[in-house]
């Protein structure tokens, strides 16, 4: 038996290709992944306040001296995004501008300008805009939403907070391209402007601000299927692996199989053959003997639609 596959095992990857000097990127912020941010040390008011057909808790911080119905107009903002039930689960805290680098944790000079915590699912965000880096305030928020939107996303086996959710990140192949050093997901120091997680964010955003300039890495700016794949995991989250079942006579076979998402991949027979044979790219990727189950735990394709073929 043969199955024809352009796969990659994720593990051993290459040194990272992008420039010494991290490419500079005009919106700054954070995912705070392990420590929390510093929302709890923000003394503040909290109330509940309509988005869409939830209403979620803001926080104005007591040193926030602009208008405090600020709350009310950030929450209505976000429910008019595109969103799923995960708008529920959101938290906001809104600061002053001064303070947003040091609130998310940032060192001096770091300009950061917003953050999202995933453990405590809270974006910190700014009451009035620093007037830098031509962002507006609600542009900001959109791109933390991404963020919320990635935590409750699955991109299994991969992480969806640093990789992306899984139909967008499999059209912008970030598998392969982080397995060729060409990106890096979860970096959120030297490699920011190369993290998928941020591309994925600053994809979403555009949704709604398509006429932002895209302000990352070349390698990760999206195109009309960027946007198609984005739409469909924020309204159709992925769920679960797909089966496929053939059916043939002992003997030499070959399978053709439509591709579309990277993730595990597993061939299960139900006998045993005498052996399998899987190759990509015209060469061969394994083969053995004597054994009906081949799993890999990430296959990654390298066209954005790949198909496994006989010759």
């Amino acid at each position: 038996m043969q199955i024809f596959l352009r796969v990659v095992i994720i593990g051993a990857s290459a040194a990272l290709a992008f420039p010494g000097a991290a490419e500079a990127a005009g919106f700054r912020d954070r995912v705070i992944t392990g420590a929390s941010a510093h929302t709890a040390q923000v003394q503040g008011t909290t109330q509940r306040w309509p988005a869409g057909e939830t209403t979620i808790p803001v926080t104005i911080a007591n040193s926030f001296k602009g208008d405090p119905n600020v709350a009310g107009t950030y929450a209505a903002f976000l429910g008019t995004l595109p969103h799923g039930a995960e708008l529920a689960s959101l938290k906001a805290v809104v600061v002053p501008a001064a303070e947003i680098n040091s609130d998310c944790g940032g060192e001096e000079g770091d300009g950061i300008l917003a953050c999202y915590s995933s453990g405590e699912q809270t974006m910190i965000v700014p009451g009035d805009s620093s007037g830098a880096d031509g962002v507006s305030v609600n542009y900001v928020i959109a791109h933390e939403y991404g963020h919320h939107i990635a935590r409750h996303r699955s991109n299994a086996p991969l992480p969806a907070i640093d990789w992306g959710p899984k139909r967008w990140s499999s059209y912008e192949l970030v598998c392969t391209k982080a397995d060729k050093g060409k990106v890096a997901p979860g970096d959120e120091g030297r490699g920011y402007a190369y993290n998928p997680g941020e591309a994925w964010a600053e994809t979403y955003a555009r949704l709604v601000f398509p006429d932002q300039a895209w302000m990352l890495a070349p390698v990760l700016k999206p195109d009309q299927g960027s946007y198609l794949a984005a739409a469909a995991d924020v309204a159709q989250p992925w769920t679960q692996l797909a089966t496929r079942t053939f059916t043939g006579k002992t003997g030499l076979k070959a399978f053709k199989l439509p591709i579309t998402l990277d993730g595990a991949f597993t061939l299960q027979l139900s006998r045993t053959p005498k052996d399998i044979v899987i190759k990509s790219g015209g060469h061969v990727v394994e083969r053995v003997k004597g054994k009906k189950r081949i799993h890999y735990k990430i296959a990654c394709r390298d066209k954005a639609t790949e198909r496994a073929a006989s010759p």
